[in-house]
């Protein structure tokens, strides 16, 4: 009886948490106290915009790209496909990761969202930050979606961690694209893997300096070649006069 009681008021609590801050305050702060960079302010600010009940005119795309915004995020894609598929390896998902999924909580759509973390992974049960959008004025709040059909991550650049395509490396550095793609596979700079439109592409660290290349060895000269001739013979005479004394 003291059971069902405890149960009946959890229910009716959580009834009550339109924000989804009761339910999942703590893995919130858990997830930020574990993240750091840009994720961290992005996952910050989804607090404070979410607390606060801060409605943005617009759709859900609208609300996560003021929530970078404001969280002076630049954002990079490290996954895209289309919303029939190929879906994203889950593994690769990050606190604070803009993501792209079918919803099956609603009509099965396309809708996007900020990632949170795992609530349950084998089930692809992830704690999302959502909002509604469609002029409906309800501020976003926080709750589980299956997210297993994800068909594009878009993620916060770090300044010192930024990756460009081996085109933009190959502009950037003067270099023809096919020797950029060369370096780019021989490991000589940092190099991640991006998968786009379904296919896997290496993108290189903008920063990554050009290996050096070893210095040219001097081409002689006729004169100094006709020097070192002297000198050997020189050397080979004084060796022979040796030898016979």
């Amino acid at each position: 009886m003291k059971l069902l009681l405890i149960l009946s008021f959890s229910l009716l609590l959580f009834a009550k948490d339109t924000t989804g801050l009761l339910q999942y305050g703590k893995e919130l702060n858990k997830t930020i106290s574990q993240t750091d960079g840009k994720a961290r302010d992005i996952l910050l600010n989804a607090y404070k915009f979410v607390e606060n009940k801060r409605v943005i005119k617009g759709s859900c795309w609208d609300y996560i790209n003021t929530l970078y915004k404001e969280s002076n995020a630049s954002r990079q894609t490290v996954f895209k496909s289309q919303k029939k598929g190929p879906y994203v390896d889950l593994k690769e998902l990050r606190g604070g990761d803009w993501i792209y999924h079918i919803n099956h909580s609603y009509h099965n759509i396309e809708h996007s969202g900020l990632f949170v973390r795992w609530i349950d992974r084998n089930n692809t049960l992830a704690l999302m930050l959502s909002y509604a959008g469609e002029d409906k004025k309800r501020p976003a709040r926080f709750r589980a979606y299956n997210i297993n059909k994800t068909y594009k991550i878009m993620r916060a650049k770090e300044s010192n961690m930024e990756y460009i395509s081996q085109k933009e490396y190959a502009k950037k550095n003067k270099m023809s694209l096919f020797n950029t793609m060369k370096l780019a596979k021989s490991g000589k700079v940092e190099t991640i893997t991006k998968t786009i439109d379904g296919k896997e592409q290496l993108f290189i660290k903008s920063d990554a300096q050009l290996p050096q290349e070893p210095e040219a060895k001097k081409v002689p000269t006729l004169e100094e070649l006709y020097k070192e001739i002297e000198e050997l013979k020189a050397r080979v005479k004084k060796l022979e006069e040796k030898k016979w004394d």
